[in-house]
């Protein structure tokens, strides 16, 4: 009898209702426990002892212990996301992550990927422009950069506007001039043109350029650029560029731009002399070269080497009318002193020999 009551306690201690309501009762608990460890109580056992009675439960080493363990995992879980994200943006895959430095976070700047990258192509477009031409009007200055669809669209245009907020006292209502620079680019023009050098050539601003079929040793171009007009406009020419090393021509044909820099090509001497000067600094240069009570015409200008559209650009750019034909040494010299090109140091060298030739004859 005594055998069959400990059979009978043992089978209904082990009931599935009883089971059921231990299980229940296990899952209540660990899920106070997880609420625990994901609560912001202190690391120290006090802390976790006081967290753990707050939610229900005896704060024994056996739950602490657990709220300890779940700490633990949760970390260890976090570290494996964010290092799992990490290897997702490179390469090569790391084994952990880096310790932290201690040094303040690098933020990215503000906008997503695309406008950051529309932004860079605007400044790059926008800070050549500046560069080559003049701008900064008493009124203001604004650049706007488009981009085009097709190379017809491509364009550089300048507009003049008036600021009545500028002047004060007796002036006060008096408009200001403001230049107002509108191009239109390819969007890629930063890889078609600015990565293969062609953005300023001989002064010249390049608004696009597509490769063409070239003689050996040439890079020809269908372009479009702009060049200074008077004050702050800004011309825009279509045609073809021709480049060889350091060397470029401007043309209204592929013929004539080939011709022109094959032309600049023979009249480059190589002679010590000259090449020292065509290295020298700015200064140096004027100062040699000053003395010669000399005029420098069109003519040698165009027989050194340099192509109509950038003669003209130079001649705006630092205000020579070019239907003068001829420039006193001293006036050109001032002008390079303050807008430096290669393009003038040949003319100025070239003007030099044709008089001493003509002195000797």
């Amino acid at each position: 009898m005594k055998n069959a009551a400990i059979i009978t306690l043992t089978s209904v201690s082990t009931t599935p209702d009883k089971i059921q309501a231990q299980q229940h009762t296990q899952k209540c608990r660990e899920v106070a426990l997880i609420k625990v460890a994901i609560s912001e109580a202190g690391d120290t056992k006090k802390a976790l002892i006081a967290a753990i009675r707050a939610a229900g439960l005896p704060g024994n080493p056996t739950n602490v212990a657990r709220v300890q363990e779940l700490r633990d995992d949760f970390d260890a879980a976090r570290r494996h996301r964010r290092l799992n994200q990490a290897n997702a943006k490179v390469t090569k895959p790391i084994s952990a992550l880096p310790r932290p430095s201690g040094r303040p976070a690098i933020l990215l700047p503000l906008g997503t990927p695309e406008l950051r990258l529309t932004a860079l192509r605007k400044r790059m477009v926008t800070e050549h422009a500046q560069e080559a031409f003049r701008h900064g009007a008493p009124g203001g200055t604004t650049f706007t950069v488009a981009f085009a669809a097709q190379t017809g669209e491509v364009n550089y245009s300048v507009e003049l506007d008036r600021n009545y907020d500028v002047y004060r006292g007796a002036y006060k209502g008096w408009g200001a001039n403001v230049d107002l620079h509108r191009i239109r680019v390819p969007i890629d023009w930063r890889i078609r043109v600015e990565r293969k050098g062609l953005a300023l050539l001989g002064g010249l601003l390049t608004l696009d350029a597509l490769p063409m079929e070239a003689p050996a040793g040439i890079e020809l171009y269908a372009a479009v650029w702009a060049s200074q007009g008077r004050g702050y406009d800004v011309k825009t020419d279509r045609g073809f560029i021709a480049v060889a090393g350091t060397e470029s021509f401007h043309g209204d044909s592929a013929e004539k731009a080939i011709a022109g820099l094959l032309r600049k090509g023979r009249s480059a001497t190589t002679r010590a002399a000259t090449i020292a000067d065509m290295k020298a600094g700015v200064d140096a240069f004027v100062m040699k070269y000053l003395k010669c009570a000399i005029d420098v015409s069109l003519d040698d200008a165009r027989k050194s080497g340099s192509c109509e559209y950038g003669i003209r650009s130079w001649c705006e750019s630092i205000g020579i009318d070019i239907d003068r034909m001829n420039v006193p040494m001293a006036e050109l010299l001032g002008g390079f002193r303050r807008l430096p090109q290669t393009e003038v140091r040949r003319a100025v060298l070239y003007a030099v020999r044709r008089n001493r030739s003509f002195s000797r004859g």
